[in-house]
C-alpha cells in the first residue's frame, strides 16, 4: 500500500506541541470551565496546521472548556503503527501535564488506509486492530476515556481527473472514496466496541462535512495545494467538528477563534455543521 505525498514536516513532532500554544491562556479561561485532557494520535493530517492546538484554541475561545492538549503525530503512521509505538503509548499512560488521566483520546487513521479498509480484508484487518488496541491501552489508562476516532476526508476531485495513483487507491472518485471511508470507519469503531465493550468510542465526522461544505460552498478552499491534506480552513472544519464531537453543539456554537481564516469562510463552514446536527446523530451508524 502506497502512503500519501506528503507536504514536508519534521517527523521530531513536539509530543506536547498544543500545550506551549495555550497554556499561558490557561489561566485567563472562566474559572468554572471545566477541564478537559485531550490526546492526539496521528500523522501528516492531524500535523499541518497543528490540528490539536487549533481544537484547544476553538475551545478555550469557546469560555465553556479549559482544554489540556497533548499530541504524537507521525508521518504516515497508521493506529497499528500507534499502537507499536512505544512513545506514543508511554504518553497515552503518563496523561496530562498536571499529572491526571487524559480524559479523551482523538485517534486518525492514515487516510488511503482509511478506504481500502472498506473493501480489502487484509486493510480491514490492520485498521481494526489497530484501533481495538490502542482503545485498550486508554481503557488500562483511564477506563472513562472518551475515545474520538477523526473520519478523514476524500481526496480533492481533480486528483482523480489527474489520474493520482494514491487518489484511484481509494474509490473510483471523491463519491466512492468518501462512502469507503465512512463504511471502514463505522466497521472498525463496531469491531473495537465489541473487544472492549463499555468503553466509549465516537465517530468524528469530519470527512462528512467536509464533503457537505465542499458540496454546499465548492469555492472554499478545503484542501491544500496538494489535493489531499487540509488547508487552513480545512483544519478549521476538522477542529470545529472535533469540538462539537467531544463537547457538544454549544461548545462549538460559542467558539470565536479563527486563526488565519477569513471571519466570512469560518462563518460559512460554522453555519453548515450548526444546520445539519443529524450529520452528528448518523456518525458511526
Amino acid at each position: 500500500m502506497q502512503h500519501d505525498s506528503l507536504i514536508p514536516w519534521s517527523r521530531r513532532q513536539a509530543l506536547l506541541g498544543g500545550l506551549a500554544a495555550l497554556g499561558a491562556r490557561m489561566v485567563a479561561a472562566a474559572a468554572d470551565a471545566p477541564s478537559v485532557r485531550i490526546l492526539f494520535l496521528g500523522n501528516s493530517y492531524s500535523a499541518l496546521n497543528r490540528l490539536p492546538a487549533v481544537v484547544g484554541e476553538l475551545m478555550l475561545s469557546s469560555g465553556m472548556l479549559a482544554p489540556h492538549i497533548g499530541s504524537y503525530l507521525q508521518e504516515a503512521h497508521t493506529l497499528a503503527d500507534h499502537a507499536a509505538d512505544a512513545a506514543a503509548l508511554s504518553l497515552l499512560k503518563k496523561g496530562a501535564e498536571d499529572g491526571k488521566p487524559w480524559d479523551v483520546l482523538v485517534v486518525q487513521e492514515q487516510s488511503i488506509l482509511s478506504a481500502v479498509a472498506a473493501v480489502n480484508p487484509a486493510a480491514r484487518q490492520l485498521m481494526n486492530s489497530g484501533l481495538a488496541k490502542l482503545v485498550a491501552a486508554a481503557r488500562e489508562a483511564n477506563p472513562q476515556m472518551l475515545i474520538v476516532n477523526l473520519q478523514v476526508w476524500a481526496r480533492h476531485e481533480s486528483l482523480w481527473k489527474k489520474q493520482s495513483p494514491d487518489a484511484l487507491s481509494t474509490g473510483r472518485d471523491a463519491n466512492e472514496a468518501h462512502a469507503r471511508i465512512r463504511l471502514a470507519n463505522v466497521n472498525t469503531v463496531s469491531a473495537a466496541l465489541q473487544q472492549n465493550p463499555g468503553m466509549r468510542i465516537l465517530v468524528s465526522p469530519v470527512g462528512d462535512f467536509w464533503r457537505l461544505v465542499h458540496a454546499v460552498h465548492p469555492a472554499l478552499a478545503l484542501h491544500a495545494a496538494d489535493g489531499s491534506h487540509p488547508d487552513l480552513l480545512g483544519s478549521l472544519l476538522a477542529g470545529l467538528v472535533i469540538v462539537g464531537t467531544i463537547g457538544g453543539r454549544e461548545v462549538m456554537e460559542h467558539t470565536t477563534w479563527r486563526g488565519e481564516c477569513p471571519f466570512d469562510e469560518v462563518e460559512r463552514v460554522k453555519k453548515v455543521l450548526l444546520d445539519h446536527p443529524e450529520v452528528f446523530k448518523a456518525a458511526g451508524k
